[in-house]
């Protein structure tokens, strides 16, 4: 199969596109023949090694890149019910050493209750984009923070790909939204459904003059003992990277009203398929900003690093 094709851990302009086995499958497991993928944040430390790449994606050279796909069921394992060859399926592959396979790649195998179904009106491109960055915002949102309708919610990030989904996620839980993004994104947050955008530039989360029952850290760049500070009696404090900080605010959390969590996503087909659900009515979109053929996989990683991009990025895997 084609796949986007990390030899060793180094710099984007090191991947290829070049041809590997399939991954490995078995009677309880579903072959996805991949149409699109899209990229995050992760996919680039993978690439570099870097900044926790080491512990979200085994190490298993040469291998293929990417998490989030969307695509076409090839085969189903024998003791499997449920799904058939035909079926049009979206997730991602799970964050961690034990995943050895990429998205970016014309076949994924996969669990079946890892998977959702994608609604017939929506591209693969839309599909693949929502997997982690809308997972991640409602497993953030719904189960970490105890989203209720009413309160209100800073979304710090907010034109990210995890932050532009969780503005949209807050407001269909029924919450205030308010986000952070430099003031040239500040109409593509505010077009999501945040009643407020603040130019994190000119104000600094610290600096915000406002209390909130959730605050979001999308861009995980703040820390427990910051954000804290804008907090009601009760509120949670959600960050996406486990860190030094995240095991002091969870420490400091334990003598305080305030509480601190971390999210680490998880594929599950129930979330997936509420998502699918958002999507097909129009209540949620994923915002791809540009969808790359997949011969153009290091231009797309390199536009993603440069920290410019709205919403996210998709990849055609199959043309």
């Amino acid at each position: 199969m084609r796949a986007a094709v990390l030899e060793r851990n180094g710099p984007i302009e090191d991947i290829r596109v070049a041809e590997l086995d399939p991954p490995a499958h078995g009677s309880s497991d579903v072959l996805v023949r991949v149409h699109a993928a899209a990229l995050n944040p992760a996919d680039v430390k993978v690439v570099s090694g870097k900044d926790g790449g080491g512990f979200i994606h085994a190490k298993s050279f040469p291998m293929a890149i990417g998490f989030d796909f969307s695509g076409v069921v090839e085969e189903v394992g024998a003791r499997l019910r449920g799904l058939k060859p035909g079926d049009e399926v979206f997730g991602f592959l799970p964050y961690g050493m034990s995943t050895k396979q990429g998205s970016v790649a014309e076949l994924v195998s996969v669990k079946q209750h890892t998977v959702g179904r994608k609604p017939p009106g929506v591209s693969h491109e839309v599909a693949a984009a929502v997997g982690t960055a809308g997972c991640t915002a409602l497993q953030a949102l719904r189960d970490k923070a105890r989203l209720k309708a009413g309160q209100r919610v800073l979304v710090n990030g907010a034109s990210g790909g995890v932050g532009s989904h969780a503005v949209q996620i807050a407001r269909l839980l029924g919450a205030e939204v308010w986000g952070t993004a430099s003031a040239a994104k500040s109409d593509f947050v505010r077009g999501l459904g945040a009643s407020r955008v603040i130019d994190y530039r000119q104000t600094p989360l610290p600096s915000i003059e406002a209390k909130f029952d959730v605050v979001l850290d999308a861009a995980s760049v703040s820390s427990f003992a910051e954000a804290g500070k804008l907090l009601e009696h009760g509120g949670t404090y959600v960050t996406l990277l486990p860190s030094f900080s995240l095991l002091t605010g969870v420490l400091a959390s334990i003598f305080s009203s305030k509480r601190c969590a971390f999210v680490g996503v998880k594929p599950r087909a129930a979330d997936l398929d509420q998502l699918a659900d958002w999507l097909a009515t129009g209540k949620l979109s994923a915002s791809v900003e540009r969808s790359y053929p997949l011969t153009e996989i290091t231009d797309a990683l390199t536009s993603l690093a440069s920290g410019g991009v709205c919403g996210k990025l998709a990849v055609r895997v199959l043309d």
